[in-house]
């Protein structure tokens, strides 16, 4: 009858003849403080796409299908580093998928309500190249003031502003001194496409002024 092992003793044995070697604590620390480090990251990344998701379906200003590919993708993800946590054994994976939709879903519809979306567009559309391609703008966004872009006809130039004739007739006073991009020039009869913030009831603070290519009143019909 062959002699029972014991567990501890065999693995002295091989520790002593240099076949395991004992793991220091600090790196069962730093790798469980790494999978955090990540997943939290990975979540931000899940509220930042949600939240710009949201602005291009209810907003109705851009094409949001890019962002909607990086919800599921930071989805997955967040959910495969939150698995290899040490606390994940506490729940069953459809819990941990409804946490982090539930989390993102909140978080992403907070930053939503504050505006935050729309300057995150218009920055990743100034410092990413192709962006604004893989992210096109729709027409009718450019008939939304509320969120800060105008589009019409300059009918009128002061000296530190310009009335605009938007396509559904109505009259703004722009002020500001807005970045002029592409090829436009603040004059009468000029249509151009502006990005700013709405003031009141008729007047409009312009941050960028770009040309408005095609015939806008027909294009605006069409969308």
């Amino acid at each position: 009858m062959k002699k029972k092992v014991n567990i501890s003793d065999k693995a002295l044995e091989l520790i002593s003849k240099g076949q395991i070697k004992p793991i220091p604590r600090w790196e069962f620390v730093a790798r469980n403080w790494g999978l955090w480090l990540a997943f939290l990251v990975s979540l931000g990344f899940l509220i930042l796409g949600i939240s710009v998701s949201w602005f291009g379906l209810r907003g109705n200003i851009i094409t949001p299908h890019l962002w909607l590919v990086i919800v599921v993708i930071f989805l997955g993800l967040s959910f495969v580093l939150f698995e290899k946590t040490k606390r994940a054994y506490r729940f069953q994976s459809w819990q941990v998928i409804a946490m982090i939709s539930v989390i993102g879903l909140i978080v992403g519809g907070v930053v939503f309500k504050l505006g935050l979306p729309s300057r995150i567009d218009r920055r990743l559309e100034a410092g990413v190249p192709y962006y604004r391609t893989m992210v096109p703008m729709k027409m009718t966004a450019w008939n939304n003031p509320e969120q800060g872009y105008l589009s019409g006809k300059i009918v009128e130039i002061n000296n530190d502003n310009f009335l605009l004739e938007d396509f559904e007739d109505k009259t703004w006073v722009i002020t500001g001194k807005p970045l002029i991009r592409g090829r436009v020039e603040i004059k009468i009869n000029q249509e151009v496409k502006l990005i700013g913030n709405m003031m009141s009831e008729n007047v409009f603070v312009a941050e960028e002024l770009r040309p408005w290519s095609g015939n806008g009143r027909n294009m605006m019909k069409e969308n």
